[in-house]
């Protein structure tokens, strides 16, 4: 198992160097200190031996990693990214907000790290099979995320019940005899790039679908967006257009997009007279929870970034305190079922 001596060794320093930069007791360079920290990170000390860095007083900031890709809806990024502020504020913590994504978030990562400049680390907009998550098993600070990737041996996770929600969702639309259902998806890369709710989201959808005998045929739309970061209408109603063309025995939605998609659908339904849920129920799945606002109010299963968020930050205050929460450890809230009127019987 390695060794405070293994990592004196590595960094070409001091035994009681290296337990001066991990511990804080004694003022070290930050060219030593960070020599030291990336040493024991290389040999995976902070993961054997259980250590977590210290300063010898806490930093008071966070660093919050929240991607910006392409297809970023401005939303929820700023829904999700003010409420991890608010709930650090909440402990009087502040946020060093990395921005970065793919191996550029990694580095970032791990420069706030070495340069003693956080206490822990939080993640926002996770990926299945997420580079930021590696790092974790070495790091000399805590890793908190609210999102669930494949591999959470080293971190601690939080996160809405996704594949409840969305059970609940065919269960719901099953039992009012719904048999033929369109499923409007987010944008084709957040699937290629494997988001975290968006592949469980999808993957729970068929899955129930099937042990209902239920067809759910799932449509994308593009990813181009206009100036705005939206969708420009006329490739909405091509879209819709072609899912009706497909299904024109539907007669139910599931969308998983945005309040401007949603009030597109409503009215594209209404200039096909289809009216909401007398012809076709439509259901909102992780969204800000925000769907009564339409011209039509739409049932909702919405994402609460404040309670997860809020959360997080609460079982990160645990793990620097020395409180309980495990490695490996993945908490899952309830989504609960905002009933709006929208989703009625099957009219065969």
């Amino acid at each position: 198992m390695t060794g405070i001596k293994d990592v004196a060794a590595r960094a070409g320093v001091s035994i009681s160097t290296v337990s001066y930069a991990l511990s804080g007791k004694r003022k070290i360079s930050p060219e030593v200190r960070q020599k030291v920290l990336r040493a024991a990170r290389e040999l995976g000390y902070f993961h054997h031996a259980g250590t977590v860095v210290s300063s010898g007083r806490r930093t008071g900031f966070l660093a919050v990693s929240d991607p910006i890709h392409s297809t970023t809806s401005e939303r929820n990024y700023a829904g999700f990214l003010m409420q991890m502020v608010k709930a650090a504020r909440a402990h009087d913590y502040d946020a060093i907000v990395l921005s970065g994504a793919d191996a550029h978030a990694e580095t970032r990562l791990e420069q706030v790290i070495d340069a003693g400049m956080v206490d822990g680390v939080m993640l926002l907009d996770v990926e299945v099979d997420d580079d930021r998550v590696g790092p974790a098993a070495s790091s000399s600070v805590p890793y908190v995320s609210v999102g669930v990737p494949k591999e959470t041996d080293h971190l601690v996770c939080v996160d809405l019940d996704f594949e409840r929600a969305c059970r609940t969702a065919v269960d719901r639309l099953a039992d009012l005899g719904h048999h033929e259902c369109i499923f409007f998806g987010s944008a084709p890369d957040e699937y290629r790039r494997r988001s975290n709710f968006v592949m469980r989201s999808l993957g729970s959808l068929q899955h129930y679908a099937r042990k209902h005998d239920m067809t759910l045929k799932g449509y994308a739309p593009p990813n181009e967006l206009d100036p705005s970061g939206a969708w420009p209408m006329s490739v909405m109603v091509s879209l819709l257009d072609k899912a009706f063309s497909a299904q024109p025995s539907a007669t139910a939605i599931i969308v998983q997009s945005d309040l401007m998609f949603l009030e597109a659908l409503i009215g594209r339904l209404a200039s096909m007279g289809k009216r909401i849920p007398r012809d076709v129920s439509v259901l909102a799945l992780t969204m800000l929870g925000d769907a009564d606002r339409l011209s039509v109010p739409i049932d909702e299963l919405p994402l609460q970034p404040e309670r997860t968020c809020f959360r997080a930050v609460d079982m990160m205050m645990d793990i620097l305190a020395g409180g309980g929460v495990p490695l490996g450890t993945v908490e899952r809230m309830e989504i609960p079922y905002l009933d709006r009127g929208s989703v009625g019987p099957a009219r065969f």
